[in-house]
């Protein structure tokens, strides 16, 4: 799941006193942690364009929360943030716009895989904004007594000015997870969250960079940088 501030496997260790509803909050902020975004405007793309980058997403955290402390063996928050570096990898295909993640975490097992598809509903153009549906999902791998997954929906508007495009993001996230707490005890967990996402996008010949902020279970923040064509 989480990033590569992680020293071990170990972690992500539940606290056998931990309630279900400190459970839940762990998961959600573990969801918007490994939820994938590919760090840009949703939007078809042309079938030569190909983009690779490097992201990290932030979310804001406070490390002596009980919830925390709970779930976790050994602190590995950043300045009460929780961070989580990826490859971002996207591919336009004319009529729509696929990207896919991948993080490992370093000195441990963990990993997270992330996709999305961008459709658009309006094809934005010199005067009109472009409106674009993006659909995402992500897994987290490699955590022996925790199952966790995050899908998401969200309507995306952008418009290009010259070499900048600001964008905006209304949408929601469902979690779903299963962990093993001790050998009697197994939590689950089904929550939905709404995700408020602003951003841009500056597209220099090399590199690409965006930034955005969103406002989900917490306040996270992403950035990109970016090669392709």
């Amino acid at each position: 799941m989480l990033a590569a501030p992680l020293q071990a496997q170990s972690d992500i260790e539940f606290d056998p006193t931990i309630t279900q509803e400190e459970f839940a909050k762990f998961v959600r902020v573990a969801a918007q942690a490994i939820y994938h975004t590919p760090v840009e405007p949703a939007r078809a793309g042309s079938l030569l364009r190909f983009d690779v980058g490097a992201a990290a997403t932030a979310v804001s955290i406070d490390p002596e929360d009980d919830f925390w402390q709970k779930s976790v063996g050994t602190d590995f928050t950043v300045s009460d943030h929780v961070v989580v570096p990826r490859l971002v990898v996207s591919k336009g295909l004319s009529f729509l716009t696929i990207s896919g993640s991948y993080a490992k975490v370093q000195d441990t097992d963990l990993q997270i895989w992330g996709a999305a598809i961008d459709v658009p509903i309006i094809n934005g153009g010199l005067v009109k904004p472009t409106l674009a549906l993006r659909g995402s999902y992500a897994q987290l791998q490699g955590v022996d007594d925790l199952d966790l997954n995050v899908a998401g929906i969200e309507f995306f508007l952008s418009k290009g000015f010259g070499p900048i495009t600001p964008y905006a993001a209304v949408g929601s996230a469902r979690s779903e997870a299963e962990a093993q707490i001790t050998d009697t005890i197994r939590y689950t967990d089904e929550s939905n969250s709404t995700r408020v996402t602003v951003g841009v996008k500056v597209s220099m010949l090399f590199p690409k960079i965006v930034v955005e902020a969103t406002q989900g279970e917490e306040l996270s923040y992403a950035a990109k940088v970016s090669f392709g064509f």
